[in-house]
């Protein structure tokens, strides 16, 4: 009863999918966890299938949401997904899982000083927007009195945008109604985002209700209209979540260890725990172009061309796991796993050599360990 990752001795541990089950792993290939070590490797896989460059892919896939009844639990977490109206304006976005956009209710206000102020409603329903407006309301506290000095509330603020859009007068900052009915800002810079505030706040002391016989909904986004989005995430979190599907499938596979020395920095590389620059994972070239498809991912053990390296390709994105001279197995071994968590398998030469032949003419780089830069 020893946890996989941390070693130490536990009366329960829990299933741990070695690739991720939000990205399609079944519990053919699991190692034992405990919890503290569980909920480690869960904020870095919900880094890397909500918020980074491969939550796309994952969403797009037929995989149901791990907690249904969450209404977070199935959402893309980018910075921003924003795509221009032909009404006007920016639309506020939701990708979901099984690739499904919808429109979130904001009130955008052009607040540009010297100007007549003006305010915009938006989103697929007027109950949505008449719901924004009074969870500010309640969150401003308008019919409380406060003592001197206290605080009113907090608001989650995101001054992130796109440079072709925080340049665009057609984009005006906004309130938006998030998943879990929480409340953001979005603005260019703080001056702005005050201008948006005092405006908006004026509107919720007031009478105002959405009119629903006014309601104007957005109209259809036709396919292969350009949607603008913004992914603030931590890129060592993915490189951290190839090296735990490399480090685990070995150990399975080969029923042992790496070194003692070499296995204690594997596993607390993985945990997040080894902040030393001399990380075992270099990353292959990003594609230029990608798009949602039902490829499996394919992990390579010990291939001829590189004994003592595992690569892992996870949708279009290839890693390099570097496990030194105890990471030689007798022969190459590959595994399979299919996107929509229907099969994990080991592979047959055939695909070995076919994925082989492709990881030997890439180029994989050492990636800063620090201050990586959000891709957009």
């Amino acid at each position: 009863m020893r946890c996989f990752w941390c070693d130490d001795e536990f009366d329960e541990l829990t299933a741990d999918h070695i690739v991720p089950q939000s990205l399609g792993g079944t519990l053919d290939f699991s190692v034992q966890s405990c919890e503290s070590c569980q909920t480690l490797l869960s904020k870095a896989e919900l880094e890397v299938s909500r918020k980074s460059v491969l939550a796309i892919n994952a969403l797009a896939s037929p995989l149901r949401p791990r907690h249904p009844d969450r209404p977070t639990s199935g959402n893309l977490q980018p910075s921003y997904l924003l795509v221009k109206s032909p009404l006007g304006g920016y639309c506020e976005s939701l990708l979901s899982s099984g690739e499904k956009m919808r429109s979130l209710a904001y009130f955008e206000t052009k607040v540009v000083p010297g100007e007549e102020v003006q305010i915009r409603v938006r989103g697929a329903s007027s109950a949505d927007a008449q719901l924004l407006l009074e969870l500010y309301r309640k969150a401003m506290r308008f019919n409380e009195k406060l003592a001197p000095g206290e605080l009113v509330c907090e608001v989650r603020a995101n001054l992130e945008l796109d440079t072709e859009i925080a340049s665009d007068p057609e984009f005006w900052p906004r309130m938006v109604l998030l998943p879990g009915n929480r409340i953001m800002f979005r603005a260019r810079d703080p001056e702005e985002l005050v201008r948006c505030a005092k405006v908006l706040e004026s509107l919720a002391r007031s009478a105002y209700q959405v009119d629903p016989s006014k309601w104007q909904r957005d109209v259809q986004i036709t396919a292969g209209t350009v949607h603008r989005i913004g992914f603030d995430f931590d890129p060592q979190c993915v490189r951290r979540i190839a090296a735990k599907i490399a480090f685990a499938l070995f150990c399975t596979i080969k029923k042992d260890r790496l070194p003692p020395v070499a296995d204690a920095r594997m596993r607390s590389y993985i945990l997040g725990k080894e902040a030393s620059p001399d990380e075992p994972v270099s990353v292959g070239p990003a594609p230029t172009t990608w798009t949602t498809s039902s490829d499996p991912h394919f992990v390579l053990l010990a291939p001829a061309h590189d004994r003592t390296a595992a690569f892992v390709n996870l949708y279009a994105f290839c890693f390099r796991v570097n496990l030194g001279e105890g990471g030689i197995l007798p022969n190459p071994e590959g595994i399979i796993c299919e996107i929509d968590g229907s099969e994990m398998r080991r592979a047959s030469d055939e695909e070995i050599a076919i994925f082989a032949a492709r990881m030997k003419d890439l180029t994989f780089s050492r990636p800063w360990i620090k201050n990586d830069s959000a891709v957009t």
